[in-house]
């Protein structure tokens, strides 16, 4: 059913009843909501679309790296210290710019053992692309290299320092060619309420060249206002969704990019590199200049605990997997606080 879903590109996947009845069977994985409504004064059912417009009026805390800009207070949290001196540099400069690359992150045997899983996952079928043809998602379900990875505590500990909250993965993208996806950022696919409590992590599973399709972004871009469905012309109504949505949104976002002037880098990654960036960010996938290259890579997109997670471009609200949350909160956070329990300063 997922895989079918997953490539299905009709108009069916635009009716907005047939995701309410979707949200139905997946109940499990929006159970969480049921706490969180109401302590955001959201009056609606879980299982009915949600949007920005929801939201319109209501005040919430935002992560404390996109509001606090006084070096010392960063340097002075009991945490930091506990972080490599170049990540701590860049620490810094997240308010500033919005993303930073830990450098050798994953080890040349874990690389390995990722790629191996994923050709032979392809080879059994195990796995397969979706409508892009270019995006196999949620891979760690049968690989456990990738489901470690994703639960390391090193990785867990810094993303939950950025949002200074526990952090929970949410899916993860892998790609074996690069994905030429127009500039876009993360949070009109996956929102939060408060907002920016999202953020990937993109590792590099080869060597990546600039003939191969390397992932850009536009440092500074997550500072903008964020774009949501009523930013551009969006023909969402009661029944149904936009299918041409998507494309509409890239299209402000080019707009986004030419009115503000924001400068494009250019990541071209060693194998084991890892780019975290913020969930507002704009980024994309540059033109492969050889067709035959590869560019493998993952990444794994987080929401913040205790907020709440949806989908604005299609509305919907976002379904967790019950299982690998249950192990991150019994491997990780069992009788922890929130990272920023420990006052400032």
């Amino acid at each position: 059913m997922q895989k079918f879903i997953q490539k299905y590109t009709g108009a069916f996947r635009n009716i907005r009843l047939l995701h309410f009845f979707y949200n139905l069977l997946h109940r499990k994985g929006l159970a969480h909501n049921k706490h969180l409504y109401p302590y955001f004064e959201l009056n609606k059912s879980i299982y009915k679309s949600i949007s920005h417009k929801d939201f319109i009026g209501k005040k919430a805390k935002n992560p404390w790296l996109d509001t606090i800009i006084n070096e010392k207070d960063i340097q002075n949290h009991p945490v930091f210290c506990h972080f490599p001196e170049n990540i701590e540099t860049q620490l810094l400069q997240w308010h500033k710019n919005g993303f930073l690359i830990w450098e050798n992150f994953l080890d040349a045997e874990t690389v390995d053992a990722i790629n191996n899983d994923i050709d032979n996952l392809l080879e059994k079928k195990a796995v397969d692309f979706n409508y892009t043809h270019r995006k196999i998602f949620n891979a760690y379900r049968q690989s456990f290299t990738i489901r470690k990875v994703i639960k390391q505590k090193q990785l867990l500990d810094l993303l939950s320092f950025i949002l200074d909250k526990k952090v929970l993965p949410f899916q993860t993208i892998n790609f074996l060619k690069g994905s030429e996806q127009q500039a876009h950022s993360d949070s009109i696919h996956m929102s939060t309420f408060p907002q920016g409590y999202l953020i990937a992590a993109w590792f590099a599973l080869e060597d990546i060249s600039l003939e191969q399709g390397p992932l850009s972004y536009f440092p500074g871009s997550h500072r903008l206002p964020y774009i949501t469905n009523s930013d551009y012309e969006n023909t969402n109504n009661r029944f149904m969704l936009d299918g041409d949505a998507n494309k509409k949104y890239e299209e402000k976002a080019q707009e986004v990019i030419r009115q503000n002037n924001l400068q494009k880098q250019v990541f071209t990654a060693k194998k084991g590199d890892v780019l975290i960036w913020h969930g507002n960010l704009i980024h994309g996938g540059e033109p492969m200049l050889n067709k035959e290259l590869t560019r493998k890579s993952f990444v794994v997109h987080y929401f913040a605990e205790n907020v709440i997670a949806y989908h604005e471009i299609s509305e919907r609200p976002a379904i967790f997997d019950t299982e690998l949350v249950g192990e991150i909160q019994d491997e990780f956070y069992k009788g922890q606080d929130d990272i920023l329990d420990v006052p400032l300063g």
